[in-house]
């Protein structure tokens, strides 16, 4: 620090970290455009790799998590003196780098195709054990261990061991122990398949998931339940827990019944538990431990006064068609919804019914059957899109007909995933009508409908016609559908058609520049190279990025409900921005949470109410530490920098969506509303309030 400069920042009320990041700004700026970019070119990683070496610690560690998100393990390497940085924050911040850049050989086949990088990657994290004494240092090493794409059985076991080790050795150590059993857990969930957990391991995961503080003891019963290797009396410990995280993960453990499902305590206090979410988990834990024994109880429960718990109970009551008191009761719930006038209609009032005739028609088919049609003559497009999915599965080719040009996209293409399996090809005509629609869900669902159709000749016509329309529009959020068209013309397509689709192997999408090369050397006999063209992506500024900070959203729902939303500026600084644009264009006024996920989920945010529907430029992934825990929003994808504007809000604490998915905010105020949003539930407004 310059003489005199302490003195300027007192002057202008500035705190160190801010004033660092002031006199920085050009070298910070350029990394945050570099890193959304993902450095294309060796110029942009010379930037990265030359700030490694500045001597502001921000600025390093900025660049290295930069350089870790590239995925790309070779340059790795650059990381590793950071390891013995003598400051903290660094060292974490390299771990967690290095860790995120070996994401690259995710799905490798076999160890020898890594190269000599993995064993040197690995040898750099694992010889920080017996030298790292920070405690929050060796937390962060925990998880960055615990998170590497494990492939060999003799690197797995000794590594684990270890991460389990230092869980339950820690476990008196209060909230200090947290990230070191946080990464055992990761560990375990990522490798339990290939390496059972031995007794060794069990035992100190079963410590700490009785004796630690509550978020270590949440972590290593998670292990103990996703690794199948829960004891009885750890079970019952967790279900008496003071914390609600803690009994409800307990019930993810109950496994079959041998007897009477009463005698269970934890299932029994399960059901009468005072928290929704638990009693949620105790239902599911009834209809996998009890099977048809506990459908009696499953009915009692659809008069929860908890909507989301009864809707979970009539989902379940479709396996329970051998009990003629659980049919009379899904008919009586089934029953089409009132239609009073649409200002009046009372919100939630399709949802009960709704459900209930996919679990009758599960049930029974031939007492769904008469009510189908009711329900397919709703005005509200959510519940005929629930009378296509009970047709599908009752068989009702003529109600999946009757709905089949439906005015919603997400109705139709309810429609032809049902026809695709009760009518099979007999409705091919209407699946290359449908290829002509603007959803790309329906577009997507209609291409995988005509697989081993035997008209290929007039599939292909429509499904080029279909590729050459989405693609005009250069939006990279069509990919799925795109790719899926391409699917399809490699099996119905012939080599005549090679012409047509050579411009695709210059496409702005790379992931189909590349099914265009793989389809045309198929077709020639030759080999394709894909040449993409990648359009320019809209930059993110550190200005626009720091005059986000004290900034809150307010999302108002339209029932009347709000919850206030933090911005994780420094977690994910561009996906901030970029959200706040979209409020800023009022995109998520009118928009719904169309996908609702008991105990795990809520997502929208979606202009076609689907997964497949979002703004046309892909966000890039902003993925660190920070855990996907209850209240917290992230960014919905379908792969890596594939983010389309659709946020998800979790519902409950999902260790398993760590790292894979942006955390970009968490809620502050209002919580309580989360559990009441139900599906179709729509956003009246987002509001940014300034603190």
């Amino acid at each position: 620090m310059r003489p005199g400069f302490s003195l300027v920042i007192a002057l202008l009320g500035l705190p160190p970290a801010v004033a660092r990041q002031t006199g920085n700004s050009r070298i910070l700026e350029e990394i945050l455009l570099v890193e959304d970019r993902r450095a294309q070119g060796e110029n942009d990683l010379a930037i990265l790799t030359g700030a490694l070496t500045h001597a502001d610690p921000l600025v390093v560690r900025r660049a290295a998590r930069a350089i870790g998100r590239l995925e790309r393990p070779e340059v790795a390497w650059h990381l590793f003196p950071l390891l013995r940085s003598p400051f903290p924050a660094v060292r974490s911040t390299a771990m967690e780098a290095i860790a995120q850049a070996a994401q690259g050989f995710r799905g490798d086949s076999s160890l020898a195709s890594r190269g000599a990088i993995w064993p040197a990657l690995l040898g750099a994290l694992r010889d920080r054990i017996a030298v790292e004494r920070n405690p929050e240092v060796r937390g962060m090493l925990a998880l960055s261990l615990g998170r590497l794409p494990w492939f060999d059985e003799g690197e797995i076991v000794p590594v684990r061991k270890e991460l389990v080790g230092a869980c339950g050795e820690n476990r008196g150590k209060g909230e200090g122990s947290v990230p070191l059993c946080r990464g055992a857990e990761t560990m375990v969930r990522a490798t339990w398949r290939r390496v059972p957990l031995g007794e060794s391991e069990q035992r100190p995961l079963r410590a700490a998931a009785r004796e630690a503080g509550a978020g270590a003891r949440r972590h290593a019963l998670g292990a103990l339940v996703v690794s199948q290797t829960i004891d009885d009396t750890t079970l019952g410990l967790a279900s008496g827990s003071a914390d609600p995280e803690l009994r409800r993960l307990a019930l993810t453990g109950v496994r079959r019944l041998t007897g009477n499902w009463q005698s269970s305590v934890v299932l029994v206090r399960g059901l009468r538990d005072p928290d929704a979410g638990v009693r949620i988990e105790a239902l599911r834990a009834l209809g996998r431990a009890a099977g048809t024994d506990g459908c009696s109880r499953l009915s009692a429960t659809t008069t929860d006064p908890s909507l989301t718990v009864a809707l979970v109970a009539i989902d379940l009551l479709g396996a329970c068609g051998r009990d003629t008191s659980v049919v009379r009761r899904l008919e009586s719930l089934a029953v089409g919804p009132q239609t009073p006038a649409s200002n009046s209609r009372p919100p939630h009032s399709w949802h009960r019914a709704a459900h209930a005739l996919v679990a009758l028609a599960r049930a029974s088919p031939a007492h769904a059957a008469p009510l189908i049609p009711e329900m397919a003559a709703y005005p509200t497009w959510q519940p005929r899109m629930y009378a296509a999915r009970a047709a599908a599965v009752a068989r009702d080719t003529a109600t999946l007909m009757l709905l089949v040009d439906d005015p919603s996209p997400n109705v139709r293409e309810a429609v032809i995933a049902g026809l695709k399996d009760v009518g099979h090809h007999a409705a091919d005509r209407h699946y290359r009508q449908a290829l002509a629609a603007a959803d790309y869900q329906l577009v997507l669902t209609a291409a995988a409908a005509l697989a081993g159709t035997p008209d290929r000749e007039a599939a292909a016509t429509a499904l080029l016609e279909a590729l050459d329309r989405i693609s005009l529009a250069r939006s990279e959020t069509s990919r799925d559908p795109r790719v899926a068209i391409l699917v399809r013309l490699r099996e119905t397509g012939s080599p005549a058609l090679a012409a047509r689709l050579m411009p695709y192997l210059e496409d702005f999408d790379p992931a189909v520049a590349d099914s265009a090369a793989a389809i045309l050397s198929a077709w020639t006999g030759t080999a394709q190279q894909s040449k993409p063209r990648p359009g320019r992506i809209s930059p993110v500024t550190r200005t626009e990025v720091e005059a986000l900070r004290g900034a809150r959203l307010r999302f108002v729902m339209r029932t009347g409900r709000w919850f206030e939303v933090e911005l994780l500026v420094d977690a994910a600084p561009v996906t901030a921005a970029r959200i706040m644009r979209l409020v800023k264009r009022r995109y998520y006024d009118d928009l719904t949470f169309h996908r609702v996920v008991p105990n795990f989920v809520l997502q929208g945010g979606s202009p076609g109410a689907n997964e497949y529907s979002g703004v046309p430029a892909f966000m890039r992934d902003e993925l660190t530490a920070t855990p996907h825990a209850r209240g917290t929003l992230g960014v919905s994808t379908r792969g890596r920098d594939t983010g389309d504007g659709q946020i998800f809000i979790n519902l409950r604490d999902n260790p398993r969506l760590d790292y894979d998915y942006t955390v970009w905010g968490r809620v502050v105020s209002g919580l309580e509303t989360i559990d009441t949003i139900q599906e179709g539930d729509s956003i009246l407004k987002v509001e940014i309030r300034l603190r």
